[in-house]
């Protein structure tokens, strides 16, 4: 099951072949290391775009980033919970 969080976060990201790729993020005083990104998209609000970030972090959990290109922001949207 999901939980919505939809938190702002600090993300660190490397750029590979003129992508954008995050590499971990700060939640909640905690720094937790991406392990895989097991998806991507993105989606428009207005005529910004938001990229989205399927990922699962060093413990095995699944989150849901977003990056908001008109603010440059970072949040976490999602979280997965037995």
């Amino acid at each position: 099951m999901d939980q919505e969080i939809n938190q702002p976060i600090e993300v660190m990201v490397v750029f590979e072949k003129g992508r954008m790729i995050p590499v971990r993020f700060r939640w909640n005083g905690r720094v937790i290391k991406i392990a895989k990104i097991t998806g991507w998209w993105r989606t428009n609000e207005g005529k910004f775009r938001i990229r989205h970030y399927a990922v699962i972090d060093q413990n095995s959990q699944f989150c849901q980033l977003s990056y908001k290109e008109r603010t440059a922001e970072w949040f976490l949207n999602k979280i997965w919970v037995e």
